[in-house]
């Protein structure tokens, strides 16, 4: 039998913010045309950001009891959702 990887909390929200923050160059360089000025200044915030969802679980990860708040699932959810935030406000 093969064994399948499973990738820990960490590395997967770590996989999609990085994800997450390709698409949203791509997105805002190549379909809505902003300047690479303003790109570079977001992707620098917004890494900040998506480094403090990424180090959360870490963190929170010696308490026994976790909040619903801190999974991985959440984490990579909310990531999604300010990435598309940022793009929805360029669009307008």
């Amino acid at each position: 039998m093969r064994r399948i990887a499973v990738l820990s909390g960490e590395t997967t929200v770590a996989i999609v913010s990085a994800v997450c923050l390709m698409a949203l160059a791509v997105v805002l360089k190549n379909v809505l045309h902003v300047p690479a000025a303003e790109i570079s200044r977001n992707i620098i915030v917004l890494l900040v950001i998506y480094s403090g969802f990424w180090l959360l679980p870490l963190v929170s990860g010696k308490r026994e009891k976790k909040s619903v708040y801190e999974t991985p699932l959440f984490l990579s959810v909310l990531i999604g959702a300010v990435t598309l935030a940022v793009i929805a406000v360029y669009a307008v």
